[in-house]
């Protein structure tokens, strides 16, 4: 009886399946990260409209995000976006900064080329939507305010990232798809470049 109960045991040991190593286990549970960031923006407002003109202006952003998956990969976030634009009316003889505080909620799809490098190395390409929320207009001597603008917002939006350890740096652009100004044929478009931790 002892024998047949060794035999079984032994049995049982070499139909075990394998332990995992530590970095098997590191490799499959690591899918996922949470990013934070800080970037500038260059944005203007394209506009058919005789009434305004409008040149780019350097803003700034601060966000964060949750990104998961390895080759492709889906991520979310919030980001406070700064934007500043030269506006000028046909009335005025000289231009001024308009300054616009949004909150936005990118969604974005991407893949990444050297995803089994992910924790030391990414290369990245993403696609995405941008619904926001305007928040404030600063005052200007064009007599506008925040209920001259759409208060909801969405744009496009498309960039590339770098991953290197724990940094990362992404460069992109969106383009609006709703008015900016009420019952005026306007789209922001934004140029931004960030540089942020994520872990």
């Amino acid at each position: 009886m002892g024998q047949t109960d060794s035999t079984a045991t032994a049995v049982s040991d070499q139909t075990a399946e394998p332990e995992e190593t530590e970095a098997e286990k590191k490799k499959h549970a690591r899918v996922s990260d949470f990013k934070a960031y800080a970037g500038v923006t260059l944005s203007d407002i394209i506009i058919n409209d005789s009434k305004y003109e409008s040149t780019g202006s350097a803003g700034y952003n601060l966000g964060g995000s949750y990104r998961r998956g390895r080759l492709f990969y889906w991520e979310v976030g919030v980001r406070f976006n700064g934007s500043s634009i030269a506006l000028d009316e046909s009335n005025f003889s000289s231009e001024e900064t308009l300054n616009m505080r949004q909150l936005d909620f990118p969604v974005s799809l991407g893949i990444n080329v050297l995803s089994p490098l992910r924790r030391v190395v990414g290369l990245r390409a993403f696609v995405g939507g941008v619904p926001g929320v305007l928040l404030d207009v600063s005052n200007n001597k064009f007599d506008l305010t925040i209920d001259d603008f759409n208060s909801g917002q969405f744009m496009g939006q498309i960039g590339v990232g770098v991953d290197v350890l724990f940094l990362f740096v992404e460069i992109g652009y969106n383009q609006g798809v709703t008015d900016l100004l009420e019952d005026v044929d306007s789209k922001l478009a934004q140029g931004y470049f960030n540089l942020g931790v994520r872990f």
